[in-house]
């Protein structure tokens, strides 16, 4: 799976962009003359040659002009592809390249700041009429009549036909992102049961060693498990070396399914008693952090995760002292990509004797089970932005374009060329991922792949670059309709169309909030303070500091299950 593909940050999800200078006159921006799109081409006249400097999601400076992909757009759309030579997964010469005015004619930097409004009022971007869309991306248009509230994203403030930007379908992330698992030839040597039928993840590769089952854990359960883990010398070293659990601390993936467990997730807001309040100032947050504190003062929790990092608290568990660690499928499938990360690490190496099992997440005590949503709500997300100075002409090939290299599946060759020339699949053909031949580039260079496609992927494309263990396991649980039903934990309420100030006050505010929380949490789960005691005062610091003013906007957004409804 690519990189850009497979990084599962809300900076990307975002699609929003960080710019030290604003060029451009804000007001004539905001003054479009109306788009004669009856005068245009139609649809598939490309007899006028036209030049276009483009640019994509994978744009990281590295392309080679008169590459594969480039020859080939190049004679089907009659079109002069001008390369972008600027790395725009790097904040820096973005910013270079925006003080100087010279922006390609499409982008989708990977990097975070402005939102969409903010660009187009700065001059930077112009509009994308739905007239247009209609006429040139009928696919892009079909996708998003079949998302919720789709067609409604995007909206220039104002107006229902302008679009601020295009957006992205993310099918990659659809279902559970995270999962526990134990290891199971721990489990095995304690006398442990699995909570369910168990079934192997693949035959060979190290996956023969990895379970999987949609069985599931209760707290209560899993606190026993992981005494076990931690006192009853599961490796038979007769050492009192071994933990049950080993957090990180530069972010709280670890927490996702213990969260679910209390019917909540990270940065969500929920009803409480009658009011609107964000996770981290909620009762059942509380009852969360009091659990992991009591863990810690148990000794199930590793000590040192307060100095670990993820990729250090990988590298913990390949030693071989943790029993239970969060992971993504494709981790527990062995995807390419995933290699050297937990939990999977532990049976990389052919000669190890470890086994692993996955199991749905964990279960609280009044029932509640699952995680929240990678996308608060739907499956839409990223941004891809048209320069303001292309022209109506220039914007009708562009987006014939688009809508060819991202929303026809028979443009796979932009990706991956042709199969048996360019690629291979992986195992079976048709139901496996594709593997790019060595002799070629990846991504950019001589072979042009994903160097002008945006981020965007339905069933079929993910299939492309997730293995088909990972299809398997997806299918068979992280993404099982009546899982995903019964599991997805969405926000109360969420300002999907940019109704509010809520990211103005983000802004000013997100910094010193996140800053109040980290701390609290860290200091309540080690037992440097009484979490009962010191938790009003938390709640009262993180309102006086932003908190108060955002919940205040949020009051504004619709609710989330309305939105799913449209």
């Amino acid at each position: 799976m690519k990189k850009f593909a497979k990084t599962l940050s809300l900076a990307a999800v975002s699609g929003a962009l960080i710019f030290t200078s604003a060029c451009a006159n804000k007001e004539a921006s905001k003054e479009e003359k109306k788009v004669a799109v009856s005068s245009l081409p139609d649809a598939g006249d490309f007899k006028d040659q036209l030049t276009l400097n483009l640019s994509g999601s994978v744009t990281r400076g590295k392309v080679e002009d008169g590459n594969y992909v480039q020859k080939k757009l190049e004679e089907q759309f009659n079109v002069k592809i001008v390369n972008t030579k600027t790395d725009t997964w790097n904040a820096d010469q973005v910013n270079l390249m925006v003080a100087s005015g010279d922006l390609p004619d499409t982008f989708a930097f990977t990097t975070g700041g402005k939102t969409a409004q903010e660009l187009f009022d700065s001059g930077l971007t112009r509009t994308i009429p739905k007239e247009m869309l209609e006429k040139y991306a009928p696919l892009y248009m079909k996708m998003l009549s079949e998302n919720p509230s789709g067609d409604k994203m995007n909206l220039k403030n104002g107006t229902d036909k302008e679009y601020l930007s295009l957006i992205g379908q993310y099918a990659h992330v659809d279902g559970l992102v995270w999962g526990p698992t134990f290891r199971l030839d721990w489990m095995e040597k304690l006398g442990i049961k699995p909570p369910g039928e168990i079934k192997q993840v693949g035959p060979s590769g190290g996956r023969e060693k990895i379970y999987y089952t949609d069985g599931a854990y209760t707290i209560k359960e899993m606190e026993e498990i992981l005494k076990a883990f931690t006192f009853n010398d599961p490796d038979g070293n007769g050492k009192n070396d071994t933990y049950g659990i080993s957090p990180w601390n530069n972010n709280t993936n670890w927490t996702h399914t213990l969260m679910g467990s209390f019917g909540i997730a990270p940065t969500f807001n929920l009803m409480e008693d009658g009011k609107l309040v964000t996770t981290e100032i909620s009762q059942n947050y509380k009852a969360f952090l009091k659990q992991m504190a009591k863990w810690y003062d148990m000794g199930l929790i590793d000590p040192e995760f307060t100095t670990l990092d993820d990729k250090k608290s990988w590298e913990k568990y390949k030693q071989g002292k943790v029993g239970y660690y969060v992971a993504q499928p494709s981790y527990i499938a062995m995807d390419d990509w995933a290699k050297g990360r937990a939990p999977q690490n532990i049976v990389e190496n052919p000669d190890s004797t470890a086994k692993l099992l996955a199991t749905a997440p964990e279960i609280g005590k009044d029932g509640q089970q699952g995680e929240g949503s990678f996308i608060p709500v739907g499956n839409l997300a990223d941004a891809f932005y048209v320069s303001k100075d292309v022209t109506d002409e220039q914007l009708a090939r562009i987006l014939q374009i688009f809508d060819y290299i991202n929303f026809d599946n028979d443009a796979r060759w932009t990706l991956y060329g042709e199969v048996g020339v360019h690629s291979d699949w992986e195992g079976e053909p048709e139901k496996s991922a594709l593997k790019v031949r060595p002799e070629f580039a990846e991504q950019e260079g001589n072979s042009g792949f994903w160097a002008y496609n945006f981020r965007t992927y339905d069933k079929e494309r993910v299939s492309w670059f997730q293995s088909e263990y990972t299809m398997k396991v997806k299918n068979e649980l992280y993404a099982r309709e009546d899982v995903k039903e019964k599991m997805m934990i969405r926000p109360y309420k969420w300002d999907l169309f940019n109704e509010t100030k809520i990211k103005e006050l983000e802004k000013r505010y997100k910094g010193q909030l996140d800053t109040i929380v980290a701390e609290f949490r860290m200091k309540a789960i080690v037992g440097e303070v009484d979490i009962d005691k010191e938790w009003d005062s938390y709640v009262e610091n993180w309102k006086n500091n932003g908190g108060q003013e955002i919940l205040g906007e949020l009051e504004k957004a619709p609710k989330a299950s309305d939105l799913l409804k449209q």
